[in-house]
């Protein structure tokens, strides 16, 4: 239980500015269920382990040796 209290818990204002978007742009891709995040009652929170994962889930492979 401890390490979840240590763990960082971001909220969608701390995380729209983390991945320099629009909250209501984050916002729209938790309705759409494209970034992993909590329900706390009616708070939506990301703890920041997830969201760095799914960055890296982001990273669009290089596919250049695919068109040589």
């Amino acid at each position: 239980l401890e390490m979840y209290q240590l763990e960082p818990i971001l909220t969608v204002s701390e995380t729209a500015a983390f991945l320099k978007l629009s909250k209501s742009k984050v916002y729209l891709m938790i309705q759409r269920n494209q970034i992993p995040h909590l329900k706390m009652g009616k708070s939506v929170r990301i703890r920041e382990c997830d969201l760095m994962a799914w960055i890296e889930e982001q990273i669009v492979p290089n596919d250049e040796h695919l068109h040589s």
